[in-house]
């Protein structure tokens, strides 16, 4: 049986490496794979699995509207709660503000919280629930993949130093599952602390985490080269972007002028 679980969805990042060669940076989770956002195809699969019983999306300030958009119908053809909220300033600030609206939820059970990149639009039903089943036996798991490439170690002057054993190497994935009393215990234990990832956190809490296999597939769209017409994608973003504030902003101003007509109208009656 599936327990029920919560999910984080993390987007509130710069996109910076992805957008460091675009006039104007567009976030990579709101392009589109395969007919798609990226940002939806990663909270997709999550649909799929029994037990979910909501969702915290993070996304930059100000900009709630296009994160509502790049959701596609996900906002619309579920009964499950879909929250939005504002991002901090590091992933760990994010997820930080994302499991505070998940402590509100009182009235909605659950015994897990998913954190997964909203970058990773690849992940599967599959891997959320394997992970999810390796999170029951220890308390909290991680999709990862062994190293199979020869690893090496560089020195300060940039030569390679020395080799490194990959045996017990290993690359680590999202969506990362940990039981929900202890991962917001790891959270309020060590609020200045910034970790590479949640799993760092729960570890350094004195829990116990082990892996799931992970996806090969599952990967992270890091670079725009990850999106094959990226640089298209983002300039008619903009464009339509930009064309929606415009829109936006005219129909702001008309319905100001409406209501100080109102006002005028009134005045004179009185």
């Amino acid at each position: 049986m599936i327990p029920p679980f919560a999910l984080v969805l993390t987007a509130a990042g710069s996109s910076t490496r992805f957008s460091k060669n675009q006039k104007e940076a567009v976030k990579k989770e709101y392009l589109r794979i395969d007919g798609h956002t990226v940002l939806s195809s990663a909270l997709r699969p999550f649909y799929s699995v029994p037990g979910l019983r909501a969702v915290v999306v993070t996304c930059p300030k100000g900009a709630e509207d296009e994160t509502v958009v790049a959701l596609e119908d996900l906002v619309d053809i579920s009964s499950i709660p879909l929250l939005i909220t504002e991002g901090g300033m590091t992933r760990k600030e994010s997820v930080e503000n994302a499991l505070n609206e998940l402590r509100n939820l009182v009235e909605i059970p659950f015994d897990y919280i998913a954190i997964h990149d909203g970058a990773r639009p690849f992940v599967t039903e599959k891997l959320i629930i394997s992970t999810l089943a390796a999170a029951t036996i220890t308390g909290g798991a991680i999709p990862a993949l062994r190293i199979t490439d020869a690893v090496k170690k560089l020195g300060n002057d940039g030569l390679i130093a020395e080799s490194v054993d990959r045996s017990s190497l290993i690359t680590v994935q999202t969506p990362q599952i940990f039981l929900k009393e202890q991962i917001l215990d790891a959270y309020d234990k060590f609020p200045g602390f910034e970790a590479d990832d949640d799993a760092t956190l729960f570890i350094k809490a004195g829990y116990k985490c082990t892996i799931s296999k992970g996806d090969p597939d599952n990967k992270k769209i890091t670079f725009a080269s990850d999106i094959p017409d990226a640089e298209a994608q983002a300039e008619e973003y903009i464009r339509e972007r930009d064309e929606g504030r415009k829109s936006a902003a005219a129909s702001r101003r008309m319905r100001e002028l409406i209501s100080m007509g109102s006002d005028d109208e009134n005045r004179n009656w009185e």
